[in-house]
């Protein structure tokens, strides 16, 4: 390799370290820019399902069409089963299920979900004892929709076990159509099984028709940050025999075509999009049914798991609302960002004949840490949820080495420490050979400084001699830049991890108060900026260490790999503290290495 092509060999490199961050600000989702923005739907009134945005990367099809649901059949002549009005002034009763992890609140009001209190995770910092609850309160969890007779507001008769693990919700329709909900609170930590058994004890046949079944909100937790391109709210999906859906990066095409680029905005006279969309994503394969769904924030997810799946799942989104919009009606809020999701998952019409029950309705509800053990012990794939990609394999050994070093030391700062301790041991042998072969170089640039002026006006030849000097001396012209390619993934799945690792959060370390988060030293009292102590430290150390690294005599090349560790803060200023501490001992480790090797040389020379 040609060592003036050093220079931008490294400068990819940090694009790739960059890239997570920089292409979703630059290349966004494509989308139909003829395609009207999607009405606002409310949610009182749901429409019959339509054909949804296409929200799946473009394919090389010249005439794709978009995936529709399939069309329902005629159904019979059967008159379905009378909502009735609920009594009014009914009052709500609540109650509250618990275990060691979890309290769920639950209403008589459409025996649905209004909050889940996760006990093992304080809300902030501040309050250590008060816990992460999820409120549901405005759009209950689970209760039916577009179901007559059995969504909220009816009143449920309620039963709890002397445990307070079993609730058993009941009523029946004037028509005779009774249904029986149990919530258990099962030993799987942050998971309800719901069953649902209905029963048709009236005289005519009853048709239940479509309905559906959603999670709650779900937002972004009060005092959370998220590196910028990165996103947190998120929709899942996995169709039976398919792979997971990943829908987060691709939700704010909801509500319209989305402006290119950081300056780009809508040409005037554009409408604003809508505050709130309902739609329904692209189905599974024919026969094979949804086989679970999930809203999800940076540390948690509600999972909905049918036992025999759903027909379809919906999402739904609301928007980020900017001030302006209310002063200034043609004021366009451009780049959309979403502020609350939340999925539901769709069930076709079912008729009951007299006296016929329907008792294979049995739902897995989790509402719980996005924790890799905890999904991994429900099984069905549901790992995915924490989106490792293509980097999973090595992910998931890294969050396993970590959690591991921390049952040890009990502190994840020293825990990161270590397992950047074992990754360089592991990567030692190659990175000492490159040192070795960077002191060679150095050592026959003389050589190759007089190849180059003989062979000035024939590249071909110069490089023909260059490559045999280095068979001569035996050097491995990519022996500089190996240990780094082969870190990239190593890296690339650490940032994965620990972007939104709930075992990080609120985690101390030194000064550090939350390595899930940047230091965010003096907020806001430095011109508007916070002072990251950490990225700093990281720069000193790479600069050292490129002071130490021998270097070629090209000045372009010396010029670029001095700039390096300042190019690497920018990208660093802002990212998670565990990432960059992470990064800062092994800065660190590397310049040990580099001084140890020259101590070595020196005393063998001086020998």
């Amino acid at each position: 390799m040609n060592r003036k092509d050093l220079p931008l060999i490294l400068l990819l490199v940090a694009l790739i370290l960059a890239w997570p961050v920089i292409y979703p600000r630059l290349f966004p989702p494509r989308i139909d820019p003829e395609a009207p923005p999607t009405p606002a739907v409310d949610p009182t009134e749901r429409p019959d399902p339509v054909a949804p945005p296409d929200l799946r990367p473009p394919v090389p099809d010249p005439d794709p069409e978009p995936p529709t649901v399939p069309p329902v059949d005629p159904a019979p002549p059967v008159e379905p089963a009378p909502e009735g009005e609920p009594p009014a002034g009914t009052p709500e009763e609540r109650v509250t299920l618990r275990s060691a992890e979890i309290e769920v609140t639950l209403t008589s009001h459409g025996a649905g979900i209004l909050e889940v209190r996760l006990l093992d995770y304080p809300k902030s910092r501040e309050t250590p004892d008060e816990p992460v609850v999820l409120d549901f309160n405005g759009n209950p969890a689970l209760a039916y929709e577009d179901l007559p007779g059995f969504g909220a507001p009816h009143p449920f008769e309620v039963e709890v076990d002397p445990d307070g693990r079993r609730a058993v919700f009941r009523r029946r329709t004037d028509a005779g159509l009774a249904l029986t909900r149990t919530f258990t609170l099962t030993e799987t930590g942050y998971v309800v099984d719901v069953e649902d058994a209905f029963l048709n004890e009236g005289d005519a046949a009853a048709m239940l028709p479509a309905h559906r079944i959603a999670t709650g909100p779900m937002r972004a937790l009060p005092g959370e940050t998220a590196v910028r391109g990165i996103t947190y709210l998120g929709i899942d999906t996995l169709a039976a025999g398919a792979r997971p859906d990943h829908w987060g990066r691709r939700l704010p095409n909801l509500f319209g075509p989305q402006p290119r680029g950081c300056a780009t905005r809508p040409p005037p006279g554009t409408p604003q999009p809508p505050v709130e969309v309902d739609a329904p994503l692209p189905p599974g394969t024919p026969g094979h049914p949804v086989d679970w769904a999930t809203a999800k924030n940076k540390y948690f997810v509600q999972i909905l798991h049918p036992r025999f799946g759903a027909d379809a799942a919906e999402a739904r989104v609301r928007r980020v609302v900017d001030p302006r919009e209310e002063d200034d009606p043609a004021f366009h809020p451009g780049r959309v960002q979403v502020e609350e999701v939340a999925v539901a998952l769709r069930f076709e019409r079912t008729l009951l004949e007299p006296g016929e029950a329907d008792r294979e309705r049995t739902l897995r509800y989790y509402a719980g840490p996005k924790k890799l053990d905890q999904l991994s012990a429900l099984g069905h794939h549901l790992p995915a949820v924490m989106e490792f990609g293509f980097w999973s394999p090595i992910s998931r050994i890294l969050l396993r080495l970590l959690t591991a070093f921390h049952a040890v030391v009990r502190n994840y700062g020293l825990a990161i420490i270590l397992l950047t301790l074992l990754i360089r041991v592991v990567f030692w042998p190659i990175t000492h050979k490159s040192t070795q072969s960077q002191r060679k170089m150095q050592e026959i640039q003389p050589l190759i400084q007089e190849v180059r002026k003989k062979y000035k006006d024939n590249p071909q030849r110069q490089q023909r001699e260059m490559m045999a000097l280095y068979k001569e001396h035996k050097i491995n012209p990519l022996g500089a830049c190996l240990p780094m390619l082969i870190q990239i993934p190593v890296f690339i799945a650490l940032f994965v991890v620990l972007r939104s690792a709930i075992e990080l959060r609120f985690a101390p370390f030194l000064w550090i108060r939350d390595l899930s988060e940047p230091e965010n030293l003096l907020h806001g009292r430095l011109f508007g900026f916070s002072l990251n102590i950490l990225p700093l430290v990281m720069t000193a150390a790479q600069y050292a260490h490129q002071k130490l690294t021998p270097q070629g005599g090209d000045p372009q090349q010396q010029r670029m790999m001095m700039m390096m560790p300042f190019i690497m803060l920018v990208f660093f200023y802002s990212f998670a503290s565990g990432l960059v501490l992470y990064w800062t001992t092994n800065q660190f480790l590397m310049l040990g290495q580099q001084l140890l090797h020259r101590r070595r040389t020196q005393a063998k020379s001086g020998g």
